[in-house]
C-alpha cells in the first residue's frame, strides 16, 4: 500500500467551488448591510452633533447654527444670526459624511429660503425642520428637529 499526501485535484476543485458559491450568496448581503450601517452611523452622528449644538447654545446663552450641504455640515457660533461663523468663537465642528451618504437638499429643510440649516438659541429652542440622509441604495433616514429643541430620528 502506498501512502498519499495532500489533496487530489477533484477535492481541491470541490472546495474552490464551494467557497465561490458561498461567497456569491454572502457578498451582496454584506454589501447591503454595510451600506445600511453607514447610513445609521451618519444619522446617529448628525443627531449627536445637533445635540452638541443645542448644548453649546445653552452654555453660551447665544445662537449656534448648523449649516448643511450635500456632503456634510458645519456647526458654529452665530450670535449675530447671519449664517456666518463669528470671528471670536468660530466654527465648533465640521463634519463630512462617509462616501455613499448624502444629504438630500431637495427634501426637508428648515423654513429658510437662503440657507439649508437650523439655529439653536440659548433657551434650547430651534428652527424646526427635517434633514434627509440617503445612502447609495436609496434608503432614507430622517433627523427631525422640533421648535422646542427636541431631536429625533426616523
Amino acid at each position: 500500500m502506498r501512502k498519499t499526501r495532500g489533496f487530489t485535484l477533484i477535492e481541491a476543485l470541490i472546495v474552490i467551488f464551494m467557497i465561490s458559491f458561498i461567497s456569491t450568496i454572502a457578498v451582496p448581503g454584506i454589501m447591503k448591510w454595510r451600506s445600511a450601517a453607514k447610513l445609521r452611523g451618519a444619522t446617529e452622528n448628525l443627531k449627536g452633533n445637533l445635540e452638541l449644538a443645542k448644548l453649546k447654545a445653552i452654555q453660551k446663552n447665544g445662537s449656534v447654527s448648523v449649516l448643511f450641504d450635500e456632503n456634510g455640515y458645519q456647526v458654529f457660533v452665530d450670535n449675530d444670526k447671519n449664517w456666518d461663523p463669528d470671528s471670536i468663537s468660530g466654527v465648533l465642528l465640521t463634519r463630512r459624511l462617509p462616501p455613499g451618504i448624502k444629504i438630500d437638499l431637495n427634501q426637508g429643510g428648515f423654513g429658510n429660503k437662503d440657507y439649508y440649516g437650523t439655529r439653536f438659541l440659548g433657551r434650547a429652542t430651534a428652527d424646526s425642520g427635517t434633514v434627509y440622509l440617503e445612502n447609495s441604495k436609496g434608503t432614507v433616514k430622517k433627523v427631525i428637529v422640533s421648535s422646542v429643541g427636541r431631536i429625533r430620528t426616523e
